[in-house]
């Protein structure tokens, strides 16, 4: 690892409430670069600013730069603010119609964070759930946005989405892309069922918004961290978000059944090196403690993220396979399938099961 990106890691372990010391920077406008890339500027200036105000005090940053940070941070602070406000009224609405809202990830993991509104927010994910017993309640969240003047963005098998001004929000019938997938369609039966078991009573705050189930949580960030590290990439924001989450609600989750899902479903490779990498990122663990195949996960962070879900038709589905095959070494170390399996799988998927649906 080089100084560039040490120097943000210490900046985010101070972020996140961590004693350390930032000596010197080679180059703040790389470390700018990277602290925008990963979606941490926020945090990584709240452990500058912590860093300032005891005796570490790191290299002084470019009066121009730290505007820029301070900037990026007020954004971040308006943008949680309004995605908030709108998600608390959108969850009254559908309440009023008989219908229950779960965040997933979101403001369920920001609770997390020292400072939740400085983790990094793009929309709000979601599941519903029907309150009266009538009907679909996925489809009925969907139309009822529709009453509402809102355009539904329809046709993936997962999710829809729709965009209501300050908060792009994915609608999911679906937890997980398990289209053709024994494996993640029997980890899609379980996440529903307990879902549909919970009552509901873990609201955020006096709002209707519901937090899902503990064990909901964990294996939707871990299954959603695999999935992106495989097609798309991982970031800080992704290693943070499962290690927050899971110290904060470290007595509420039953370790042991949790473990034994991380097998039964295919997670153990990557889990493992994922928590080790977390270690490392949060200063608990030494960059040469990590194995080969882990140091290259950690190394892949900094690449960024080739993103597929920006693009349309036929030309997202040929991202996909591009970034399939380039994942060759991610599927050797960290996946229980090979690359060619699995993409035959998503394939299989895509052209014969356009519309699946879970028995």
């Amino acid at each position: 690892m080089d100084v560039n990106t040490e120097a943000v890691l210490t900046l985010l372990q101070a972020g996140l409430g961590k004693d350390v010391c930032l000596d010197s920077v080679d180059d703040w406008n790389l470390v700018t670069k990277f602290v925008h890339q990963q979606g941490v500027v926020a945090i990584a200036l709240d452990g500058y600013g912590r860093m300032i105000k005891s005796d570490k005090k790191p290299s002084e940053m470019p009066s121009s730069l730290k505007k820029q940070w301070i900037a990026a941070a007020l954004h971040f602070e308006s943008i949680f603010a309004t995605q908030r406000d709108i998600a608390v009224k959108l969850a009254c609405y559908f309440s009023d119609n008989g219908l229950k809202i779960y965040v997933l990830k979101g403001h369920v993991v920001s609770e997390c964070y020292p400072a939740p509104n400085h983790r990094y927010s793009c929309d709000m994910d979601c599941f519903l759930k029907s309150t009266d017993g009538n009907g679909d309640a996925w489809e009925r969240g969907n139309v009822l946005v529709e009453r509402k003047g809102y355009y539904v963005s329809r046709g993936y098998y997962k999710n829809n989405s729709f965009l209501i001004p300050g908060l792009k929000v994915e609608n999911h019938r679906f937890l997980t892309p398990f289209r053709g997938d024994r494996r993640l369609t029997e980890l899609e039966k379980l996440l529903q069922r307990m879902l549909r078991e919970d009552a509901g009573n873990d609201k955020m705050g006096d709002s209707e918004l519901c937090r899902p189930p503990v064990m909901v949580s964990a294996l939707f960030l871990i299954e959603h961290a695999f999935s992106h590290f495989l097609h798309e990439g991982l970031t800080l924001r992704h290693i943070t978000d499962w290690m927050m989450y899971s110290r904060k609600h470290h007595e509420e989750i039953d370790w042991v059944q949790l473990q034994a899902y991380i097998d039964e479903f295919g997670f153990r490779r990557f889990f493992d090196a994922y928590e080790h990498v977390g270690e490392y990122v949060l200063g608990e663990r030494k960059y040469s403690d990590l194995s080969g195949p882990e140091q290259r996960m950690m190394d892949s962070v900094w690449d960024g993220l080739d993103l597929t879900n920006s693009k349309k038709g036929l030309r997202r589905r040929i991202g996909i396979v591009r970034n399939t095959l380039r994942a060759q070494w991610k599927y050797r170390y960290f996946s229980p399938v090979s690359m060619p399996v699995s993409l035959c799988t998503r394939t299989f998927g895509y052209f014969f099961m356009r519309q699946p649906a879970l028995k």
